[in-house]
């Protein structure tokens, strides 16, 4: 199980067009390898987007902050074709913040059930 949570700051573009966020999250799912069931922007009226995409496998989150050149990503899934980290490049590259803290959280991976007698 990957569990990102993803701190950005300073970002040179705090505050892109969302149909560029979403390009971006696509880009990260494309690599992670996993399939994009539903993708669902919240442009909010002063400042900032909550760009939320229902993966087949969980779940990619991204919120701004433009006021505070702040960016959270929050990535949960069952699966991955390369290193999660490597996955977020897009995001990474759209917002150019001048720090980045990525932390991994352990999270419990479902296990097979035996089948019943």
């Amino acid at each position: 199980m990957i569990c990102l949570a993803i701190d950005l700051s300073h970002c040179t573009m705090p505050n892109p067009e969302p149909h560029a966020i979403g390009e971006a999250m696509h880009a990260t799912a494309k690599r992670l390898g996993v399939r994009v069931l539903l993708d669902a922007p919240v442009q909010y009226p002063d400042h900032g987007i909550t760009y939320m995409m229902a993966l087949a496998e969980s779940h990619l989150v991204v919120p701004t902050w433009p006021e505070h050149r702040m960016v959270q990503i929050d990535l949960v899934s069952c699966r991955a074709d390369i290193t999660p980290e490597a996955a977020v490049g897009p995001l990474l590259a759209l917002f150019d913040p001048d720090r980045t803290t990525i932390q991994r959280i352990p999270r419990l991976s479902p296990r097979p059930q035996p089948a019943p007698v």
